[in-house]
């Protein structure tokens, strides 16, 4: 047994439950998924308003669409194919870039009350992650996010991404190249700045 699948009993559970109507478990399924939402919007977009019309939207539409609404394998997958797509609407509405130039990584949730030096030597590994992750393709950044940080399975980004799953493997498997080859061209000029 899988150690995700007592969660996603819980999930299944709240999902039938909103699904036959019952609000509190419709606020606890937007309550748990925000923040989700929120950072992977701020993937395409720094435009906060954009994502928050996305997310309200969806919102919206789940609602109103509840009962027509099946069961699924994977709330979390079903909810985040679901704001994807509701993203692209609203960023094509707004004539917005998805992945736009200053593309922000917020990949640590460190909080503010950990001790100082502890958070600096979390921002300076963040900033490093940041750098490097700014180095990839676009498409290479989203789907380590979606395996590494949204733990979604190969087949279920496949999905998402409408791309066979070897692609997605691919695919990861040279976007982590590529970020060791970043980090070893990077080291000679740290070690010179240190000497």
């Amino acid at each position: 047994m899988r150690i995700k699948e007592i969660p996603s009993l819980q999930e299944q559970s709240l999902w039938n439950n909103f699904r036959a109507g019952d609000e509190i478990a419709f606020t606890q399924l937007s309550t748990r998924y925000y923040k989700m939402f929120r950072h992977y919007g701020e993937k395409f977009t720094t435009n906060s308003q954009i994502i928050e019309d996305a997310i309200q939207d969806l919102l919206v539409n789940l609602w109103v669409k509840r009962t027509s609404l099946t069961e699924v394998d994977s709330v979390k997958f079903y909810l985040l194919k679901s704001f994807r797509n509701q993203l692209f609407k609203t960023l094509r509405a707004f004539s917005a870039v998805p992945f736009e130039d200053d593309f922000q990584e917020n990949f640590s949730e460190a909080s503010s009350e950990m001790f100082f030096i502890e958070n600096e030597s979390q921002q300076e590994q963040q900033s490093k992650i940041s750098y490097f992750l700014k180095q990839l393709p676009d498409r290479q950044r989203e789907i380590l996010y979606l395996r590494f940080y949204q733990d979604l399975r190969v087949e279920e980004i496949a999905q998402l991404l409408q791309i066979k799953p070897q692609s997605v493997s691919n695919i990861i498997q040279r976007a982590l190249l590529n970020l060791r080859q970043h980090w070893e061209l990077l080291v000679p000029f740290i070690l010179l700045w240190l000497l």
